[in-house]
């Protein structure tokens, strides 16, 4: 193990791709945090995109993390950029010496592994949060993807799968590792970051959008990026305020490339939506972008959707039962391993929009449903997503893997 005489600890160094609002940096963030009793960490993370909003605000939670932005890290097609990156994080990776280097993120993933292979880090363990095999891009680049992570498995000394449906992607169906490589570590979540006194509806996420006692709300808390199908998320709004007599607004919790396209849609479709720049008082449907507080938001919300064609987790489902909230979302990815079908939620085909929506109005008819598949939803979150069995698996992870090094 490295360490200095001062610090005996074995140095972890965490690459993520951006701190900004989602679903990994939460995690990572957390994660390291709770580490630092057992292991000296380090966290390095890229340049955010413009409709990204940072998350510096959960470094709060942990003033003694280790940090480091490189500037150079982001999106681009610009060779020479992308060299400046390697040659900060190869010097980085020299100035602190890891013993293991935790990879989270495509980008990390492949330059990271590939520069703590040549330089001889001793673990190398890399966290699939999602992935890129389908949906994001066409069959010839999502095969190209493949073949990249079955050569990147052999330099890795362990991969984490965050659901069972993912481990079975990464072993059965695209056969990009070796089942003894990979390990299952369900996400944590650290009730800290969903803090808040909303419980009264009287928190400033209320105040701001004037939240009222007969209306149901309904969030989608989500990149606008096109793997989350915002196009389904449209037809099924449209359906449901069609169906239902009662008053249901929909939030939009996030941002994206796609964000004007979506509000062109709600335009076409005669739906009236507001947001920071295009405020109205009467719409149905109001784009938040980012928000910090996300308990907050959840105290708010009655009930939460994703919509997405690929999934890892879904921090944004786990959260949401976290809170007691009863969650619809489409059966993919690693869904299935975050919500219980008919009970803390409903779970529905991809595209299938009539069934989106007729689960979706269950919901919203039925106020006695929703409260018990919110109390269900908050008693499996709790059991399933626990920050102290996520920091035991990967603690005792870690300590395997530099005790077989040393044996070697």
């Amino acid at each position: 193990m490295t360490g200095t005489k001062e610090n005996s600890k074995p140095r972890v160094l965490f690459f993520l791709n951006r701190l900004v609002i989602g679903g990994p940096a939460i995690d990572v963030i957390s994660m390291a945090g709770f580490l630092q009793n057992d292991f000296e960490i380090l966290v390095i993370y890229g340049e955010k995109e413009d409709h990204e909003v940072d998350a510096n605000y959960l470094l709060s939670q942990y003033p003694s993390l280790q940090v480091q932005k490189i500037e150079s890290l982001k999106k681009s097609y610009n060779p020479f950029l992308n060299l400046v990156f390697l040659f900060t994080i190869v010097k980085i990776i020299k100035s602190f010496k890891p013993s293991i280097i935790h990879t989270h993120g495509a980008l990390p993933g492949v330059l990271g592994r590939l520069v703590a292979f040549i330089y001889r880090v001793p673990v190398i363990v890399h966290t699939f949060h999602g992935h890129f095999f389908h949906s994001y891009f066409n069959r010839f680049f999502s095969s190209g993807i493949i073949f990249i992570e079955r050569l990147l498995t052999s330099v890795t000394s362990a991969i984490i799968a965050t659901s069972t449906r993912q481990m079975n992607d990464l072993v059965y169906k695209y056969k990009v590792a070796p089942k003894e490589k990979v390990q299952i570590i369900d996400l944590g979540i650290d009730e800290a970051f969903l803090a808040t006194k909303a419980s009264t509806k009287e928190n400033s996420f209320s105040v701001k959008y004037e939240i009222e006692e007969d209306v149901v709300y309904v969030g989608i808390i989500a990149r606008i990026v096109r793997v989350k199908n915002f196009n389904l998320f449209v037809e099924v709004v449209e359906k449901v305020l069609k169906a239902t007599s009662k008053k249901v607004v929909f939030f939009v919790i996030g941002d994206g490339y796609l964000r004007k396209e979506v509000q062109k849609q709600f335009s076409d479709k005669s739906i009236n939506w507001s947001s920071i720049e295009h405020p109205s008082k009467e719409a149905s449907v109001i784009f938040t972008s980012w928000i910090p507080d996300i308990g907050e938001a959840l105290s708010v919300l009655d009930i939460v959707v994703l919509t997405s064609n690929n999934e890892g987790t879904g921090l944004s489902l786990a959260e949401s039962q976290y809170c007691g909230k009863p969650v619809v979302a489409t059966n993919v990815g690693g869904v299935p391993d975050t919500v219980i079908d008919s009970k803390t939620g409903f779970l529905v085909t991809p595209e299938d929009a009539d069934t989106f929506a007729e689960k979706l109005l269950l919901l919203i008819e039925n106020e006695q449903l929703r409260l018990q598949m919110g109390g269900e939803a908050k008693v499996f979150a709790r059991n399933k997503f626990s920050k102290k069995k996520e920091i035991e698996s990967l603690k005792q992870l870690y300590n395997k893997l530099l005790k077989e090094k040393i044996s070697i």
